[in-house]
Order: C-alpha cells, then structure tokens, then sequence
C-alpha cells in the first residue's frame, strides 16, 4: 500500500510539473507566435533539433540506466557527471564547426548565428544529467516541478519582452537559454548531490552494459520524433518548418500533459516490480488506462478545433491547420504504445528495444523522404500536409500494431484487457468530435472573431465529452465521486468551527 501511495504522489507531482510546465508554455507559445511568424519559429525549430541530437551524446542513455540500476554507488554517479562535463565542451566545438554547413543546407544564413549562441545549452545540459537522473530515480516529481515550472515562466517573461521589443528570431533564442540556466540553477538549488573530485572508469563500464544499447534506441527514437521537421528543412526551408512545428508542438503538448508523466513514473515503476509479473501487469494497465482517459478525448477535441485554433494566431498559420488535425489522430494512436519503451527497459531488454527504434526509423525515413520528392515543388500547405500524412502512415501500420503486440505479451494483458482499459476515453472522443461537427453543421456564430468562435467550440466539447466519459468510466466516475464527498466534508467541519 506504502508502494502504491509513493506512486500515485509521484504520478501526481509529475503531473503537476507537466501540466504547468506545458500550460504556459502553450501559452507563451501563443503569444510570441501572434507576435512573430512562421519563419522565425522555423529557424529556431531546427537550430533546437540539432543542439538536441548533440546533447544526447550527453545521455548516452546513463540517465535511464542510473534510474534502472539496483545498487547504485556514489563512483557511477561522479564517472557519467564529469565524462558529460568534459564532452560538453567537445560538443560545442563541433556546433560550431559544424553551424554553417547546417544552414546552407536548411536554407537559412542566418540559422547558423542562431545555433552558435544556442550551443551554450549543451554544457548546461551537461551540468543537470545526474542531478534529473537522481530526483527520477527517487520519485521526487515535487523538486522537478518547482524546477520546470518556474524556469518555463522565466522564459516565457523573457521572450514576450524580447519579442516587445522587435527582437524577432532572438526572442525565441533569449527564451530558451533563459529556460535552461533557470531550470540548472533551480536543479542544483534542490538537489543535495553534488560530484566529487574523482573518476572511475569500471564503474562507467558497469553502466555501460545498460546505457550503450539504450542510447542507441533513443537516438532511434530522436530520429524518428525529428525527422519530420529535419526533412522540412532540408527540402522546403525555414517556413515550412515553422508551420509544421507549432501544429507538431500544440498535439504534442496534450500528450504530454496527459501521458509523459505517467511515463516518466512507470520506469521507476516498473523497475521495482520487473520480478512480479502480476503486480508488473496491473501497473501497466493502471499506465494505459490513466493515459488514455485525457489524452484521446484532449486530441480529439483539438483536431475538432483546429481551423478557430490556428485562425486565432492569424492568417500565417492558417495552413497549420489541417496537419494539425492529422498529428492530433497521429497522437491518439501513439500513445496506446507508449509504455513500450519503459516496459522493454526495465526488464533490460534494451537490445530489443533499440533494434525496434530503428526498424521504425528506417520504415519513416525511406517514407518521409519519398513524400518530400514527390511534394518537393507543391505549395507549402501541401508540402507540411505530406510529412504529416507519412508519420500518420508509419504510425498506424507499423508503430502502434508492432509496438501494443510487444506490450500486451511482455505485460501478459489479454486483448480484452486492453480494450476494456481504452474503451471509456475513445467512445468519449468520439463524441466531442460529433459534438463539434453538429455544432458546425448548425452554422452558429455565423460569423465572428476566431477566438470566440474556438472558446464555443471547446465549451461544446467539453459539455460533451466529459458527461459522457463520466458516464462509461466507473473508475473515474467513482473518484470523481469520493473526491467531491471528501471536499464537501471539509467544507463541512469548516463551516461548523467557524
């Protein structure tokens, strides 16, 4: 029962860091895209892609294999802490040797400028690994709340002033150097570890067993999550990038609101029940279930809203719209596999892991770059539509049928289970979307600002879905339940002391 408490608080506090993180950064995201443009939101979307492949040769995929690892000595922390120090610098060397070349193939002078300041990121990055790694391993989601939410409103502050001021495309870098070294300095505030002054390398190999065939997995996985965006760039420019990487970030959000922190809790989770199959099982449903109930009536209700939603930041972002709708389904069917990868590294599968990720990779990257020669020439709207339409494909014949399989067999869940798990939040997903096509279909407002339109929209949604996934959730519908009747108590005694 202790278990299970320390679970549902971390589950909770993850919650709570991601919910607020990804809320204000929706929300500045808003701002500074009405204030800016597609352009400049494509130029720093791939100056981020490629700072973020560099400063996973930090990972090395240590972090996941200091969370899984079950004697954990103070040497395996003090190894990876200054190996990713001294490589930290090494890395911004080749940033910078290396920026130029980058832009002239992404159709962007002035991207390269933009990546030299955004190298600064890595050593900062280099400076948080073990600190992140040991507050996951842990469980300590408060700590890392603080630290993500508040770093995401000091940039976001930062940005919309920058951007105020005419700033342009250096708003956007301003924001996300200021993000990083809030959060580092916030990590080492709440932290209590700190590294000493020694080097061991057998224990950096005893790590290594775990992290090399799980690092090669993540790598599979950053190609296959930035692909889109890399081919973008590489075909069409900094424009397309930028449309095509807001409707991308927006689906994404929902899924991380409502899924990423029951992931990030399930590896910790599922490392201590790897030896109790029953108990591994029931978690893993718990996983499912809990995921599912926001995220696919939240995706659904988004794709809904879409044409408002885009209007709303004005007529630049308009072709967005449509793919936004395509990565929200895209999202939907994800995420029933997206305890996969958690599963396979707690049970130290990590080689089957990592030979997934890349078959998937492969089966994307021959697919994206076939639709990018055919659209290579077409206009924008059509050229973001095809990447969009390809991840949808590899999505749904290969990663979400392959992936659930593996899932369902490692966790021993029958196909029953599963449906019974996802049943309640589909059927309530689909009844936001009628709700919206009826509303749609009755043609009221007729007319109007975008943003009154898009807030009637999700009021329907909302009026809809929620009834409904009440009404075929019991689990749901009876904690709802128990939580009104406990908050009603409380009020209660209050009111009778007062």
């Amino acid at each position: 029962m202790g278990n299970q408490r320390s679970f549902l608080n971390a589950v909770k506090w993850s919650y709570t860091s991601t919910w607020g993180e990804r809320a204000f950064s929706a929300i500045f995201t808003f701002v500074l895209a009405a204030m800016l443009g597609p352009k400049d939101f494509g130029t720093v979307a791939i100056a981020l892609v490629y700072i973020g492949f560099l400063q996973m040769f930090l990972d090395q995929g240590f972090v996941a294999a200091l969370i899984q690892r079950k004697k954990l000595d103070p040497e395996h922390l003090d190894a990876v802490f200054w190996m990713d120090l001294v490589l930290s610098f090494g890395l911004i060397g080749v940033s910078t040797l290396l920026s130029g070349w980058w832009a002239a193939k992404n159709h962007a002078p002035q991207l390269a400028v933009v990546i030299n300041v955004l190298s600064l990121c890595i050593p900062i990055e280099g400076l948080a690994v073990i600190q992140k790694a040991l507050l996951s391993r842990d469980m300590d989601f408060k700590s890392l709340s603080i630290r993500s939410n508040a770093s995401v409103l000091m940039s976001g502050v930062v940005g919309i002033g920058l951007a105020y001021g005419g700033c342009g495309v250096w708003a956007l870098v301003g924001q996300q150097v200021t993000r990083d070294l809030t959060a580092l300095l916030l990590l080492w505030k709440l932290s209590p570890w700190r590294p000493r002054l020694q080097f061991s390398w057998k224990h950096l190999r005893e790590l290594m067993s775990f992290s090399v065939t799980n690092f090669v997995a993540q790598l599979g996985i950053f190609a296959d999550t930035s692909l889109g965006a890399t081919l973008l760039g590489l075909f069409f420019g900094p424009v397309a990038v930028g449309l095509y990487r807001l409707a991308d970030r927006l689906s994404y959000s929902v899924v991380a609101m409502a899924t990423s922190s029951i992931q990030v809790v399930s590896l910790p989770e599922f490392s201590r029940l790897q030896d109790d199959p029953e108990r591994l099982r029931k978690s893993v449903l718990s996983c499912i279930k809990l995921s599912s109930t926001v995220t696919l009536p939240a995706l659904a209700g988004m794709a809904a809203v879409s044409a408002p939603l885009m209007a709303t930041l004005g007529p630049n972002w308009a072709p967005a719209s449509d793919v936004l709708r395509v990565l929200c389904v895209t999202g939907m069917l994800f995420i029933l596999s997206f305890f996969t990868g958690p599963l396979l590294q707690a049970l130290y599968k990590t080689h089957q892991l990592a030979v997934l990720e890349w078959i998937r990779t492969a089966v994307g990257v021959v697919l994206l770059v076939a639709v990018g020669l055919w659209v290579r020439n077409a206009p924008v709207n059509w050229q973001i539509m095809g990447i969009a339409l390809a991840r949808f494909t590899t999505v749904t014949f290969f990663i979400t049928p392959v992936f659930v399989y593996i899932l369902m067999r490692l966790a021993g869940i029958t196909f029953s289970d599963f449906v019974y798990a996802v049943a309640p939040s589909a059927l309530a997903s689909v009844g936001v979307v009628v709700a919206v096509m009826v509303f749609h279909s009755v043609g009221w407002p007729p007319a109007g600002k975008p943003v009154v339109l898009l807030a009637t929209e999700v009021a329907v949604g909302l009026a809809i879905g929620f009834p409904l996934l009440l009404l075929l959730d019991v689990q749901l519908r009876t904690a709802i339940v128990g939580l009104a009747k406990r908050a009603l108590g409380v009020a209660g005694l209050a009111k009778k002391f007062a």
